[in-house]
């Protein structure tokens, strides 16, 4: 039996060879962007690949074959992502998104809900030189901003308590609307009564579907009977509304003040890090110097394998993915659309090669939006 410090001299020998032939490799992906830069070809073959690893494979004990198609495919993924990057250093035309460098400056935002929901003042926190206007709904504030009554609308997407708002991702893509601004405030539910109500008092609490949750050690350890409100504000104007001093809001406090309330605790929720990211949308992708956050959705083939080799492929140009969800695909059982955040600016050319090559390798992809994250 071989001592292992001989084996490993000979591993480096080998590492060293595999070294020189991949940058031989390289070189020669090099050569295939210049000549597919003047061709207009297409960088991916999946069919060719396929025939190329089963050729290369063949012949192999079974274990060591698995291991080796591993081997292959990160050097023919290695390789497209190389070919990708050089064409658009050779065509930068060929950049198949084009956000506005323009700073919005919107004259009209519209937010769902009543005055003193959290999302007009996160409305106010986006754009203080503009008066918010509400809408009922979700939805009213997306159509808005298509038919142009609206130049920018202020809707949640995210809560650390609840999680994401479902319902807010699916709009983005109906109303085909672009992701400008993220703002991240920190929410503190105040529970709120008509004037002389007291904690004795109070049997049912009414809020948004987002907010119960986020208080349900409260409402639990009081056994109070949860009731949902389309808005947190809302759910304040109704309180004070009906008069009646078992019934008390979760809402903010500046809510419970504007609606005439008496704020009987402060602080409810359950995490005490409890934080809302709201979203400014609008009809025109931008993308300004300090953005450092981009937005994307994406299909993927019903196959095995398809979505770990996208979060491969992002992972492969060393960019930071910070959140993955999935929705249903409309219309098509089983099959999703996924939502990926990642750390970049779209002028880095890293980012730009990845999105070019999702752009050429996907059924389907949008960029959300760029916008940026402090």
């Amino acid at each position: 039996m071989r001592e292992l410090a001989s084996i490993r001299k000979d591993i480096n020998s080998v590492d060293s060879a595999i070294r020189e032939l991949f940058l031989l490799r390289m070189s020669l992906a090099h050569e295939v962007a210049e000549t597919k830069a003047q061709s207009d070809d297409k960088i991916y073959k999946p069919d060719r690949e396929a025939e190329i690893i089963e050729m290369r494979s063949a012949g192999m004990e079974e274990e060591v074959r698995l291991k080796y198609i591993a081997l292959l495919q990160s050097m023919i993924r290695a390789s497209r992502e190389y070919q990708y990057s050089e064409i658009l250093r050779l065509n930068p035309e060929k950049f198949p998104f084009h956000p506005s460098s323009e700073m919005l400056k919107p004259k009209t935002v519209f937010y769902q809900g009543v005055p003193g929901a959290y999302q007009e003042l996160a409305a106010r926190a986006l754009f203080p030189e503009c008066e918010p206007v509400n809408v009922p709904t979700w939805e009213e504030v997306f159509q808005s901003v298509r038919d142009g009554k609206a130049d920018v609308g202020v809707v949640p997407v995210e809560n650390t308590t609840a999680g994401t708002v479902s319902a807010v991702y699916d709009l983005l893509l109906d109303y085909d609307l672009s992701i400008n601004r993220s703002y991240i405030k920190k929410i503190s539910h105040c529970l709120a009564a008509v004037p002389g109500a007291t904690m004795a008092d109070i049997r049912s609490v009414c809020s948004h579907p987002h907010a119960l949750p986020q208080c349900s050690a409260f409402i639990s350890a009081h056994g109070f009977t949860a009731i949902e409100a389309a808005n947190t504000a809302i759910a304040a104007q109704n309180v004070r509304d009906k008069g009646d001093v078992s019934l008390a809001a979760i809402c903010s406090r500046e809510a419970a003040e504007r609606y005439g309330l008496s704020i009987l605790a402060e602080g409810i929720n359950d995490m005490k890090h409890n934080e809302t990211r709201f979203i400014a949308v609008s009809r025109t992708p931008t993308c300004l110097p300090e953005d450092n956050r981009i937005e994307i959705a994406f299909h993927i083939p019903n196959a095995a394998g398809t979505l770990i080799t996208v979060l491969d492929i992002i992972a492969h140009y060393g960019i930071d993915m910070t959140e993955i969800h999935s929705r249903p695909l409309k219309d098509s059982p089983w099959c999703y659309v996924f939502y990926v955040d990642f750390t970049g600016n779209i002028s880095d050319h890293a980012v730009r090669s990845l999105l070019y090559q999702l752009h050429e390798e996907l059924p389907y992809i949008k960029v959300l939006g760029s916008y940026k994250v402090d």
